[in-house]
């Protein structure tokens, strides 16, 4: 059975206001269904999890993607994603923290994964991104230091340099100095 995107969206904005560690009971009553109703609909905890999660996902796949019309190059492109993980922490707490304590980012077909994928690619045609960089190692590195490591806002041009240093040709390096992150 196919859910249509306002009950998905439903969904979506308990798991964002409440968090996802709510008994089901609890949920349904808030969502203004049955017990049965959310199982029939949803069909368990964990899928309903899963559904907001990939729904959350696509929400921010669809900003992501506006703001990086606006990048100059590859450079400016991943340091403005980067920069948004923090926003995200802040935004959308119960999602971050899902995604982070679950290490769904690390899955080939998550946004984040993908999309900084992506990014790196294009770097490398333009020669902003080391040529002989094993770009799934290097997302593993990146990633597992953006959710892992807690960023206060002061240290975040630190710490963006530390995790972009290794990927980043001179040219590379050259550009990130220019963006307003570094």
């Amino acid at each position: 059975m196919s859910l249509s995107e306002s009950k998905i969206r439903v969904l979506y904005e308990y798991y964002s206001e409440n968090g996802f560690q709510q008994p089901t009971d609890h949920i349904a009553n808030k969502l203004n269904i049955c017990h049965k109703t959310f199982f029939n609909r949803y069909g368990n905890k964990a899928r309903s999890m899963e559904i907001a999660w990939q729904y959350w996902q696509e929400q921010c796949r669809k900003k992501w993607s506006e703001l990086m019309q606006h990048c100059n190059h590859s450079i400016e492109a991943l340091t403005m994603t980067l920069y948004n993980f923090q926003e995200l922490k802040r935004t959308e707490p119960h999602y971050y923290e899902f995604t982070r304590d679950n290490r769904n980012y690390l899955h080939p077909d998550s946004f984040f994964f993908s999309s900084i994928l992506i990014i790196l690619q294009r770097g490398k045609q333009c020669f902003h991104i080391h040529e002989d960089l094993d770009l799934e190692t290097y997302i593993h590195f990146l990633l597992n230091n953006l959710f892992l490591i807690d960023v206060e806002e002061e240290k975040r041009p630190d710490i963006l340099h530390f995790v972009l240093a290794p990927a980043l040709t001179e040219r590379g390096t050259e550009l990130f100095l220019e963006t307003p992150f570094s």
